[in-house]
């Protein structure tokens, strides 16, 4: 349920109105401020930056997907194509409504009149009754604590806006809460993989140098097993026990032979 805007003090309703006629147009309900209204309206007085051009897009989209809908934004957009030199011969042209120039009768225009130097929401007769039935609406959460209706003085209708801008704050906060500790945790889970691939990494070069090793050390046993069964087939030649024996290659007779006995 939206908030009524009749009950937002005069520079909130002056900033209200410029965000539903020019920058997030809408097709009607100018009495109700919605949450992304609010939402806009709370970034623009806590200076806070927002994606403008995806609101843009989307709300194109929006109108693009309604019947009998005119895509929003002609005089932004004829701005841009200005700037940027974009030729505009042959598109139909039209002027500028009353609601899209902002002046000092901006807010007589919307129903504001200064009384002993206060301004003061003077709404039509019409309005009355619409003005009752959203009084009697159902309040929305951030409005749960109402104290007594509004008045309509622009001095005294600050709170319900008060309120909600405290709502929204707390619902941030805690977003943000939420978000550290996503972070905290996904950077804690982050150490604990490169530390489990150090281990691995140093566990694959053990491995390595581990084969390494062991291929030096069988091709080490075969060669001196070779040379000693070398030696005791020379001896048994020697002795008589066999007959003589033929060098192999790679046979090292001179080196690892025994000397001939005296």
């Amino acid at each position: 349920m939206e908030l009524c805007t009749n009950k937002l003090s005069v520079d909130h309703r002056l900033l209200h109105h410029l965000i539903v006629h020019q920058l997030l147009p809408t097709g009607g309900g100018y009495a109700k401020l919605s949450r992304m209204q609010a939402f806009l309206m709370w970034c623009i007085i806590s200076k806070i930056e927002f994606c403008y051009p995806l609101l843009m897009l989307h709300t194109m989209v929006r109108a693009f997907t309604k019947k009998k809908s005119v895509i929003p934004f002609g005089s932004i957009l004829t701005k841009i194509f200005r700037y940027h030199e974009v030729q505009l011969e042959g598109e139909i042209g039209t002027k500028l409504k009353k609601e899209d120039t902002y002046n000092k009768s901006t807010l007589n225009r919307m129903g504001w009149k200064k009384q002993d130097g206060n301004w003061t929401y003077c709404p039509k007769s019409d309005q009355g009754q619409r003005f009752e039935r959203e009084e009697h609406e159902e309040i929305p959460p951030w409005e749960a604590q109402e104290a007594p209706p509004a008045q309509v003085q622009g001095s005294s209708s600050t709170s319900d806006y008060d309120r909600m801008i405290e709502f929204m704050s707390a619902r941030f906060d805690a977003l943000n809460t939420r978000f550290d500790s996503m972070e905290a945790s996904i950077e804690g889970k982050f150490k604990q993989v490169n530390s489990r691939l150090d281990n691995l990494e140093k566990d694959h070069m053990t491995i390595r140098s581990d084969f390494e090793t062991v291929d030096d050390t069988i091709y080490y046993d075969v060669k001196v097993t070779k040379r000693r069964l070398k030696r005791l087939e020379r001896k048994l030649a020697a002795s008589k026990a066999i007959d003589t024996c033929k060098d192999t290659s790679g046979d090292d007779s001179s080196h690892d032979s025994d000397p001939p006995p005296a």
